[in-house]
């Protein structure tokens, strides 16, 4: 594997070069952050920047209770996570391309991972975006801030900034900003870019997709195992609930907002677990701060003020709520097509093969980021042709905005994959 060198408007910035004509550029910072403050952009690189490793991970649970010695080990941990190494730090604001060599005016897919607003980061294994590089696609994941470090709000805060909270919300905005503004010298488009998240991910993007400060940047959005833009899964909390929820945290913490940025994190995040109770998404979540999220998403489904950008949807068989989630995508679908607008569902029900767990929430992800030969089952040739299919149809969503239906047949807009 050979380096690459870039040259851009905050500097150079030194990648990996594949042997499969893609380029690999890791661990990219995007922003600074001091603890429960606004992310700032970066402006300028010294010297060459080495984008050759990942970046850090926000601290998380599982910083401090490692999964790898538990027995058993966590579902997730064993499906996505197992054999790779992280760090956790703060500082975590970092981005990863994954580009063809000498792409030119490439469409952009920036990918926002779930994990219930608590955990993850943009890395995992599954991650690995060289399907859609080797297709003529940009695939940019990011890390952004998570739990108490990305989510807390607090009076005192707001006194102290003007408002608080949604701090990962806002890193997400500032990801999307950066490759916005710098992604020409990888080769992207930037007025086409598209918004592709997963659960928590998806429910993110719900919120951009209100937000008067993120809409400008988006073309078209695919949201998987999110729900789509419904107000029964809206996945934010009022500014004052949020209050509430987190004095329960920072009463612990010290009097005023600097004690608590001086609490060891580790020490923060294993007080947020002790506190933390069975709604603890209702509030560990964006929430309604007349900013990024300029009012009740619901009030902003009524007045039909979301982004008017083609939509792709999609759910699993044995997903979270999974009729629930079903219904909601399909009924945001058709409201969409009402309204001229342009919006694709897909239901996945492939069984997975190595265990009993069937289309489990996040099972998708193997076959639609196209990193299914990572993946520890024993995966068939018929996995394998699914998971290029899908890839290919995401590919011609973020070419064109449209899907064709050339591989499937199946209706227009709404369509089922039995394979």
């Amino acid at each position: 594997m050979n380096t690459i060198i870039r040259d851009t408007d905050l500097g150079q910035i030194k990648g990996l070069e594949l042997d499969d004509n893609t380029v690999q550029f890791r661990g990219i910072r995007y922003a600074t952050a001091r603890r429960f403050a606004y992310p700032e952009p970066v402006t300028s690189f010294d010297g060459i920047y080495d984008a050759t490793n990942f970046g850090n991970a926000c601290p998380q649970f599982r910083t401090y209770d490692p999964e790898d010695h538990k027995d058993p080990a966590p579902f997730y941990y064993k499906e996505f996570r197992e054999g790779a190494k992280y760090t956790y730090d703060e500082d975590c604001l970092f981005l990863n391309i994954y580009a063809p060599k000498d792409a030119e005016k490439a469409p952009v897919i920036i990918y926002i991972h779930g994990g219930a607003f608590l955990g993850g980061c943009g890395n995992e294994n599954h991650m690995d975006g060289t399907a859609y590089a080797r297709k003529g696609i940009i695939f940019v994941s990011i890390n952004y801030r998570l739990g108490v470090l990305g989510f807390l709000c607090d009076r005192k805060l707001t006194k102290e900034s003007g408002h608080s909270g949604n701090y990962g919300l806002y890193d997400q905005l500032e990801a999307i900003k950066w490759v916005h503004d710098h992604i020409e010298y990888f080769g992207g488009d930037k007025d086409n870019i598209t918004l592709f998240g997963q659960s928590a991910g998806a429910m993110s993007i719900q919120q951009h997709c209100f937000s008067p400060l993120t809409k400008p940047y988006i073309q078209k959005v695919y949201m998987a195992s999110g729900g789509g833009i419904g107000k029964e899964f809206a996945g934010v909390s009022s500014v004052e609930d949020s209050y509430d929820y987190f004095e329960r945290l920072t009463s612990l913490l010290g009097d005023e907002p600097e004690d608590w940025r001086q609490v060891p994190v580790k020490e923060l995040i294993e007080k947020f677990q002790s506190v933390i109770d069975r709604d603890l998404m209702s509030h560990c979540c964006p929430h309604i701060d007349g900013l990024i999220i300029p009012k009740d998403p619901a009030q902003s489904l009524e007045d039909k003020d979301y982004a008017d950008v083609p939509y792709l949807l999609s759910t699993n068989s044995e997903d979270m709520a999974p009729q629930f989630l079903h219904q909601m995508s399909k009924d945001f679908c058709n409201t969409v097509n009402r309204n001229e607008g342009r919006a694709y569902y897909f239901y996945f029900s492939r069984k997975l093969p190595g265990d009993d767990k069937g289309a489990f929430h996040s099972a998708e992800l193997w076959y639609t980021i196209g990193s299914i030969r990572k993946c520890w089952r024993p995966m068939t040739q018929e996995d394998f042709d699914l998971s290029d299919k899908l890839v290919d149809m995401i590919c011609e969503f973020a070419n064109t905005g449209a899907i064709s239906y050339s591989s499937f047949d199946t209706p227009m807009a709404s369509f089922e994959i039995h394979p």
